[in-house]
């Protein structure tokens, strides 16, 4: 099932969007977007409102409609606005859209949705996400952030393709890690045994650990791997599947969120070894 817009959200954007919009404009920026046909003498906020609702009840990716008005809202020209008094110096203030802009910012993080582009994109349960998210995004890991977005985008409507995907975000980070500090490795591509050459580099051995709760820590590090390693090879989109195989082996959203999670934090700890 797709994720819908919060309801919040359309009670935002039905006050926000009728001040920077014609209705002309309204109209056909939502139809450009993909909405359902609508019309309606509506007085502009309650077009919005109610053209909201109906992309939630018609519209088979109601986040991919709503990402195409926010890139449009987001793209507006902001002319700054400057104040002039006497004898002190020139103050430029936020506008009007600069303020909206930034309700509209926090309302999604809020919501845990993340604009890309045209794509707005549902995050699962997001700390650890967004660290990856802006270490890689420095570093220009395209290989890795190409299995993040992968990742986020299925997360509702193919939770199996999502553990997949984050399970590669890892692999790559491991990869990554292993090509910056360990150029000269020939061992296997398996996950598990990257994990353990770059958990030996790093100096995470368990048996050398004398705080027991570091060493359990270090010891749980490696049985998530293996956890998301086995998920990946046995429950997750990576392979065909038999009908009584689906039925044994069903991942719901919250576990699909669970492997993300575990993935990604994992991945960011090992960037910032780099």
């Amino acid at each position: 099932m797709s994720e819908k817009i919060p309801t919040r959200l359309i009670g935002l954007l039905s006050e926000i969007l009728p001040s920077h919009y014609s209705h002309a404009q309204i109209d056909n920026l939502f139809l450009y977007c993909g909405a359902p046909e609508f019309s309606t003498d509506l007085s502009k906020p309650k077009k919005v409102q109610a053209w909201l609702r109906k992309i939630n009840l018609e519209s088979s990716e109601p986040l991919y409609v709503l990402g195409g008005v926010l890139e449009d809202f987001f793209s507006l020209p902001i002319v700054p606005v400057t104040h002039f008094s006497f004898g002190e110096t020139d103050e430029e203030t936020p506008t009007e859209l600069e303020e909206n802009q930034s309700k509209i910012r926090e309302l999604l993080a809020t919501c845990s949705l993340r604009l890309e582009g045209s794509k707005l994109l549902k995050l699962s349960e997001t700390a650890p996400t967004i660290g990856l998210v802006e270490r890689v995004r420095f570093r220009g890991l395209v290989e890795v952030e190409t299995e993040i977005d992968r990742a986020l985008k299925v997360v509702e409507a193919d939770p199996a393709a999502a553990c997949h995907y984050a399970v590669n975000a890892l692999e790559a980070t491991l990869k990554v890690y292993i090509e910056h500090k360990i150029p000269k490795y020939s061992g296997s591509d398996h996950l598990n045994d990257l994990a353990k050459t770059v958990f030996d580099d790093i100096g995470l051995r368990p048996k050398e650990l004398d705080d027991k709760d570091l060493k359990q820590i270090a010891s749980g590090m490696f049985s998530i791997v293996n956890g998301l390693m086995h998920l990946r090879n046995k429950k997750s989109g990576a392979h065909g599947r038999s009908s009584e195989q689906l039925k044994t082996y069903e991942i719901k959203p919250r576990h699909a969120r669970l492997a993300v999670n575990s993935a990604h934090s994992l991945a960011t700890y090992i960037l910032e070894l780099i």
